[in-house]
């Protein structure tokens, strides 16, 4: 135990002696001076040090006399060298920083690099003008040597002067570029040149010619690229169009055998030969599938072009079912406007059956009409109602004082009437005779066009000129008798027609519910307007006939309408 004791101590002690002669070494060593801190209270500049920088001060004025007489020669540029050299020796021999004395320096030296670069500067800019002249000549390979030189001379005073006021990165950089330009410029003439003989071949349909050219002008168009990447020239974009075009000249053959098609689909479907031309507008429809698959990225694919010709076929095969639908549906529109409602059922049935097979056979038509779909279907599934709707209806017009052509229903639309033809009643306000509310101006219109395919007629809203004509004047009008106000309603709309008529023979005008009018001239995003007041309304201001706007869409439990009927 005593020995692992002494061991221990004993490397221990080793170690302190190890650290003291690794400490006694560095302080014997040398030490790195702070000249800041050097103590030059009493230090004196010895006199050859200080005839250095007078020496250059010497030389500086020399060199200012000279500057104030003429321009200075090389000659007078050593003086300034002389200067500065003698200014360096100064710093280095004093002991410390002198502050003026290093500005000094940085001056002269500032100086003598303007005025040395001042002549390779102006050569530059010389060099730099002859080489735009060159090249407003198109002497390329001159041009490119001249702005070559006065690039390698920028670039010069740029490392070697770089506290000279004519040293200049961007400068060099677009010497450089112009340079790059002139040399790249008449190989890029030679590829639009190329393009241009392609196109010319293009034109005369010499389609293996035009093929060779463009590949050839490809290849120039691609050594500008990896060659002159940051030239003007260098341009992927360019590139790109033209394989694209190189694309459309592979497959522009396919594409003229498409045009010729559908030209003379178009030329038989004027002479009214549609199974041919349908014929044509089919094949064409395959011609452009294939060139889609083949030349995908080709300007002459299309997905569309392939749906218009398909589109163009099936119109064109079912053309003669098509003039069918569109005469019967006159006829169906002229039995319904002349009431011969046993006539209009056999039409619709028949329409019924054309449309849906117009449908499924030919999906694609343009004749297929969406709408008298619609229209079909509807008058299909309240066939056996029409004549009673048509009934009801006729009871309920009167015609308007002072306009032609056009009558009016004498009441508001009840909810029985309203939910006879759209299937669903909105009110909140329930009763079957009481006029229908709740019901937006969007509601109403499509009331309307369902009730104009019933009658065979034009039906709408009326409008506000054609409302204040069956209302007439108001001046001796005792209005209590004829309408439901916020007196004697309780704010609640009433069954219709139970009030007086007013001289024109309408009821409710005025008050109870108020009522939509059409919008004219308006555009699709604007509010609707209703008109007459309702029944939560005071008699003055039924009396002024109110008029208000309200969106659209919106529904109020004092909101409704009624309808005129259009008659030629």
């Amino acid at each position: 135990m005593f020995r692992r004791i002494s061991t221990g101590f004993l490397w221990f002690l080793a170690s302190i002696i190890v650290i003291g002669l690794f400490w006694l070494a560095s302080s014997l060593g040398p030490k790195q001076i702070d000249f800041l801190s050097v103590d030059k209270s009493n230090y004196e500049i010895p006199p050859e040090v200080v005839k250095l920088q007078e020496d250059s001060l010497d030389f500086e004025s020399q060199f200012e006399s000279i500057l104030a007489l003429r321009q200075p020669t090389e000659g007078d540029i050593e003086l300034l060298q002389q200067a500065v050299r003698l200014q360096k020796a100064y710093l280095d021999e004093i002991i410390g920083y002198d502050v003026d004395a290093d500005l000094r320096l940085r001056v002269l030296m500032e100086r003598y690099e303007e005025f040395v670069s001042l002549p390779l500067f102006e050569k530059s800019q010389k060099l730099e003008l002859e080489a735009a002249s060159k090249e407003s000549s198109k002497e390329y390979t001159q041009a490119y040597d001249f702005y070559q030189e006065a690039y390698q001379i920028q670039k010069s005073i740029n490392e070697d002067f770089s506290s000279s006021p004519y040293a200049n990165s961007s400068r060099a950089t677009l010497l450089n570029r112009k340079a790059q330009y002139v040399l790249a410029e008449p190989i890029f003439q030679t590829s639009i040149e190329l393009e241009r003989k392609s196109d010319l071949a293009i034109k005369n349909k010499e389609w293996e010619k035009a093929l060779e050219l463009l590949d050839e002008a490809i290849e120039v168009q691609n050594r500008i690229n990896r060659e002159f990447r940051n030239s003007k020239q260098g341009s992927a974009l360019r590139l790109d169009l033209l394989n694209k075009k190189l694309l459309g000249i592979q497959s522009g053959q396919d594409n003229l055998a498409i045009i010729d098609l559908t030209t003379e689909g178009e030329i038989l479907r004027a002479k009214g030969d549609m199974l041919d031309a349908a014929s044509c507008f089919q094949e064409a429809a395959r011609l452009q599938r294939n060139l889609n698959t083949k030349y995908p990225d080709s300007p002459h694919a299309s997905n569309e072009k392939v749906l218009e010709f398909e589109r163009k076929s099936q119109t064109a095969q079912s053309y003669g079912l098509g003039l069918s639908i569109e005469r019967n549906h006159d006829k169906l529109t002229s039995f319904l406007a002349e009431r011969r409602t046993y006539d209009a059922q056999e039409v619709i049935a028949k329409l019924t059956a054309d449309i849906k097979y117009l449908r499924d056979a030919f999906p694609k038509s343009s004749l297929y009409d969406e709408e008298m779909n619609l229209k079909i279907r509807y008058l299909n599934i309240i066939q056996n109602d029409i004549g009673f709707i048509q009934d009801r209806v006729y009871e309920l017009l009167l015609p308007i004082p002072d306009i032609d052509n056009l009558q009016m229903t004498r009441t508001e639309i009840n909810q029985a009437l309203y939910t006879f033809i759209m299937g669903d009643n909105p009110s909140r306000n329930m009763g079957e005779k009481k006029p229908v509310d709740s019901v937006s101006w969007l509601e109403a219109k499509d009331f309307c066009k369902r009730l104009g395919w019933i009658l065979g007629r034009e039906v709408r809203l009326p409008t506000q000129n054609e409302f204040r004509s069956a209302l007439g004047p108001l001046r001796y009008v005792v209005l209590e008798e004829h309408s439901w106000n916020l007196v004697n309603a309780k704010a609640a709309a009433q069954p219709v027609g139970q009030k007086k008529p007013f001289s024109s023979g309408y009821h409710d005008l005025l008050g109870n519910v108020s009522e939509w009018l059409e919008s004219v001239d308006s555009f699709a995003d604007e509010d609707a307007r209703h008109i007459g007041g309702h029944a939560g309304d005071r008699l003055d201001v039924l009396f002024n006939v109110p008029v208000r706007e309200t969106p659209r869409a919106e529904r109020n439990r004092m909101t409704g309408f009624r309808f005129v009927v259009k008659f030629l």
